[in-house]
């Protein structure tokens, strides 16, 4: 016969037991837990490093405020994009030439256009031929390889030169 004392050890026995076992559940899930958490921080660091970041904003008083520290590398900036005779720039801004009304031109900071832009994009910019020559200009935003240091555009008259891989053309009224 089973006296009450053994009864006793028998239950507390059994409720040790399954104490362990819950603490064993919640030790196995704890480190279920922290295994996922490590995985996922190991693919986001490597997807991180697959996949180079986004080409980085930048406006033009950034640009060339340290231009070298964006020489090489791939921006996006937004300004007034403007082709004509012997000019192909995207600039801060456009003015009045004072030579025609209406006659727009650039002004302010800019740099020269590598290659042009996609020709979607081109026969979609205002126009002008006042001066001679047919001269395109429009609201763009260029993301492109930006290059600094040497002599860009037509005689070398540029001191930086963005190739486009994007453009988009931005909604704008003179």
């Amino acid at each position: 016969m089973v006296s009450k004392y053994m009864s006793y050890a028998i239950i507390e026995n059994k409720l040790q037991v399954q104490s362990n076992g819950i603490k064993n559940m919640k030790l196995i899930k704890h480190f279920r837990f922290m295994s996922c958490l490590v995985f996922l921080l190991i693919l986001l660091s490597v997807t991180t490093v697959c996949n180079p970041s986004r080409p980085r904003e930048v406006t033009f008083d950034q640009l060339f405020a340290n231009p070298g520290s964006y020489n090489s590398k791939e921006i996006v900036l937004q300004g007034y994009y403007f082709s004509g005779f012997e000019i192909q720039v995207i600039a801060e801004g456009l003015k009045s030439s004072g030579y025609a009304e209406g006659h727009l031109i650039p002004e302010g900071k800019m740099l020269w256009v590598n290659g042009g832009i996609p020709i979607d994009v081109y026969n979609q910019l205002r126009q002008q031929s006042m001066m001679g020559p047919l001269e395109r200009y429009g609201k763009v935003r260029i993301t492109g390889k930006f290059e600094y240091g040497g002599q860009y555009g037509h005689l070398g008259g540029y001191s930086s030169q963005i190739t486009p891989t994007q453009v988009e053309l931005i909604h704008w009224a003179p």
